[in-house]
């Protein structure tokens, strides 16, 4: 496998400090609408409660819309940085994790859109009084599982392009590869977790404890990245590893 030489490509360290920023992006959204909106809006086994909230707080549930937007535009960003980085090191690889990453951002998107009936079932007074309350509050209900098990398809996407991606960081060691290994570890772990999540609703908090490796990794690659970028040296030691593996096929 052809490793690419970051020195002779100063461009590809430009990309990679905004990979960086993109990365961190995402978290501070992610954190932003999880805890500043569903935290305060969710109400655990309580549809009625978490209606009349969100009624009560129109704008600050669309305002976690707005962050969810905010994410996954910057997730299609990072797609195409992480691509223009890593197809010099396997390009028919680094188009996989593209895809994969775009397929995250499309069930993202999907999400978004469930979240508008939401609003427009409890803001609306004519929408409100077709309904009895039960059926209002079932509703929303279903449309807010639908938007959490669309989370955990995003997950799943994402799961697949980031061990994609870390592959290519620890074979062309633009990364430290302790790093770019924690990435695949982690994400391989957060993978499990969703499947299970997926198949085993009633285990969804347990679940969940899987992901917290991954974000620590996206927290860390992306301050690396940020701040230090790719590593410009370390093609040759990549080139001829991949010399050596060819000979002995």
């Amino acid at each position: 496998m052809p490793a690419i030489d970051a020195s002779a490509h100063p461009s590809l360290d430009r990309y990679a400090r905004l990979a960086g920023l993109l990365y961190l992006t995402i978290i501070v959204t992610s954190i932003l609408s999880l805890f500043l909106v569903e935290s305060r809006l969710v109400v655990d086994g309580d549809p009625a409660a978490t209606a009349e909230r969100i009624a009560a707080n129109q704008t600050l549930f669309r305002a976690g819309l707005v962050y969810d937007m905010a994410m996954f535009a910057s997730v299609i960003a990072l797609a195409w940085t992480l691509f223009v980085i890593l197809r010099g090191v396997d390009r028919n690889r680094a188009l996989l994790a593209l895809l994969w990453r775009m397929a995250e951002a499309v069930v993202g998107a999907v999400t978004v859109l469930l979240g508008v009936p939401v609003v427009l079932l409890v803001g609306s007074q004519g929408v409100r009084a077709a309904f009895e309350p039960e059926q209002l509050h079932s509703l929303v209900d279903v449309l807010l599982t639908a938007r959490g098990i669309g989370f955990d398809v995003t997950i799943f996407f994402l799961s697949l392009g980031t061990i994609v991606n870390c592959r290519l960081l620890y074979t062309s060691r633009y990364v430290p590869r302790v790093l770019a290994g924690l990435g695949i570890a982690s994400f391989v772990l957060m993978l499990v977790g969703t499947v299970v999540s997926l198949l085993l609703p009633q285990y969804k908090d347990l679940a969940m404890a899987a992901w917290a490796p991954g974000i620590v990794f996206e927290v860390v690659i992306g301050l690396w990245l940020l701040l230090k970028g790719i590593r410009t040296a370390p093609a040759t030691v990549a080139a001829a590893e991949a010399t050596t593996g060819s000979a002995s096929r």
